[in-house]
């Protein structure tokens, strides 16, 4: 019988810190793409110091939170983050609008995805 309650408990447990870490990851994710409205604008209208700022929050912000996400998502994903965030900040560096707002548009999308990726439905699981 303290198998069983050993195993539910376990079980409750592990699936709680899921809940949790989704979560989590889903406030990250709106937390840096928040400010990516105007980072865009700004790109669009030429305000290149303005864009550097932007861009320079997203980086921090992303420094903040892609430590713990390394134990939640998957390696590959946060490499392609990191080069589409250099990307980015090297072409806005560059005041090359094109470039810049298309990967930025790469980089959200990529943020925004992960959080789908991870949650829990039948198509992720089969």
């Amino acid at each position: 019988m303290r198998i069983y309650v050993a195993v539910i408990v376990g079980l409750l447990l592990a699936v709680s810190v899921g809940f949790i870490a989704m979560d989590r990851l889903d406030a990250a994710t709106n937390e840096i793409v928040a400010g990516f409205g105007e980072l865009e604008r700004a790109v669009d209208y030429g305000k290149w110091e303005e864009a550097g700022a932007g861009i320079g929050r997203v980086e921090k912000l992303w420094n903040k939170h892609n430590g713990w996400w390394a134990m939640v998502i998957d390696h590959q994903e946060i490499d392609n983050i990191d080069m589409a965030l250099t990307r980015s900040k090297q072409y806005i560096n560059e005041q090359d609008r094109a470039m810049a707002s298309g990967e930025l548009a790469v980089l959200k999308q990529m943020l925004e995805h992960i959080p789908e990726k991870e949650q829990v439905h039948l198509k992720n699981i089969f």
